[in-house]
């Protein structure tokens, strides 16, 4: 067992990747620790790379990816690509797994009364979002769920609090991811949704790429998260 962990851990100081989410997120993984991609230099190393590009996190193949004010996508002969959804790109020196997920709309269950129970809220609140993503996220031959809630950017009713959640149900246990709880102030507010579940390290594990929308000209935070087997940490954001 010595030996396993200690050749893994050799394997991973190598690894090298570089996860664009978007147009306004860049993380490159060097030297076994994650750090922005977000300057000048970093840029110019990354330009013209081939990367294995996502729309809605659905793979399109691989391309040349070029910065300027935004991310574009050319092919080998550097004709230039279009796409309309959300952009999820990586390069890596190793196996990277995007996992496919599917997000269904939900009512309200015993899980997400005992999240407003917890933090104080109505039980007979109004959701602006409300699903679930169920998915093998550990690899254990077991199925996690995980819920997004959310009352941010209400149109049609007037809360007198504002919330969002993203939690795992695991074992019947309630692992949060994000939480927000603030008083109700118009077009604030974040508004979380699932990106992408993604294996960045080869180990048995996913990461999940998380973003958070907010109103208007504010744009949104990117977070990279993990699960240490007790909790879920942030490993990096845009923030």
């Amino acid at each position: 067992m010595f030996y396993l962990h200690g050749y893994d851990s050799l394997k991973q100081e190598n690894y090298e990747t570089a996860i664009i989410v978007g147009d306004n997120t860049t993380w490159v993984y060097q030297n076994k620790r994650w750090m922005q991609g977000n300057s000048t230099n970093m840029y110019d190393k990354l330009n013209w790379q081939n990367y294995n590009i996502y729309e809605n996190n659905k793979r399109i193949g691989t391309y040349n990816l070029w910065h300027s004010d935004k991310w574009y996508l050319f092919d080998n002969n550097k004709n230039a690509v279009n796409i309309e959804g959300e952009l999820l790109a990586y390069n890596s020196n190793h196996d990277v797994n995007v996992e496919g997920f599917s997000k269904e709309d939900i009512e309200v269950d015993n899980y997400i009364e005992k999240v407003l129970e917890d933090n104080d809220l109505d039980l007979n609140s109004k959701f602006t979002k409300i699903y679930k993503s169920s998915i093998d996220y550990d690899h254990d031959g077991s199925i996690e769920d995980f819920y997004v809630i959310s009352n941010v950017f209400p149109l049609d009713f007037e809360p007198s609090t504002l919330f969002s959640f993203v939690f795992m149900v695991k074992d019947n246990q309630i692992y949060y991811l994000y939480e927000d709880v603030r008083d109700y102030k118009a077009y604030s507010g974040c508004s979380p949704d699932i990106m992408s579940f993604i294996n960045t390290d080869d180990d048995e594990t996913d990461e999940i790429i998380l973003s958070c929308f907010q109103y208007s000209n504010l744009g949104r935070i990117d977070m990279l998260y993990s699960f240490t087997g007790e909790s879920f940490k942030i490993l990096i954001s845009n923030q």
